[in-house]
């Protein structure tokens, strides 16, 4: 048995399903949201379900997890609601999202090509490795003993270091709101407490001053 299952304005459900996802990789708004709108209706759920695949297989990053808030949020916000009497805006917002989203393929290049279901290595292609011989020796990198290790204290690093060191190790970094702030209260705490010498204070009011000069040029 076959079925033809039509949107509201007759067109195919899969040929709307297709321009969604198409559409979203163009970040082409207007014929994505047609193409959500003859779908929202009567295939709600399978709507959700293609935006979910979507946010997987054609999106950097791990937006997924906004689709499936939002797709929760959807459920809670219209409960008690049906079809088109639904309200479109967590939809909407999904789109939104993923049109305006970073687009790869590597998902779908990985699956199709690194996953594939009828391969079979030969054991000569399997590094076989001997766990009890894997050490590290002398080779653990010098910035893993900062100051919230025994080592690093040892060693003489202080907080101000790691407050510094890990904010420039940032990789690959995301610009933030408090990128160019001078953790103030944090030292002001720290020093009323006796937990930061004079020498780490006065590097601190450098660096506060390198801060404040920083937030000036931007």
């Amino acid at each position: 048995m076959s079925y033809d299952l039509r949107t509201r304005n007759g067109h195919n459900m899969y040929d709307m399903s297709s321009m969604l996802q198409k559409s979203i990789r163009r970040c082409n708004y207007e014929l994505a949201g047609y193409a959500a709108m003859e779908l929202f209706g009567r295939y709600w759920k399978y709507l959700w379900r293609r935006l979910i695949v979507i946010s997987a297989e054609d999106c950097y990053g791990v937006i997924t997890r906004e689709i499936i808030s939002l797709y929760y949020a959807d459920l809670a916000a219209n409960q008690d609601r049906k079809g088109y009497d639904r309200d479109p805006l967590f939809v909407a917002k999904a789109i939104t999202l993923l049109c305006t989203a970073k687009k790869n393929r590597d998902a779908c290049y990985f699956a199709c090509n690194f996953m594939l279901p009828d391969r079979v290595l030969n054991e000569d292609e399997i590094e076989h490795i001997d766990i009890t011989k894997c050490k590290l020796n002398d080779n653990v990198p010098e910035w893993v003993f900062d100051y919230h290790t025994y080592r690093g204290r040892a060693n003489g690093k202080r907080d101000l270091d790691m407050v510094i060191s890990e904010q420039e190790a940032l990789t690959p970094k995301q610009i933030s709101l408090f990128d160019n702030e001078d953790w103030s209260n944090y030292f002001e705490d720290r020093k009323r407490k006796g937990q930061v010498g004079p020498g780490e204070w006065n590097d601190f009011l450098k660096f506060k001053e390198q801060c404040e000069q920083k937030k000036k040029n931007c």
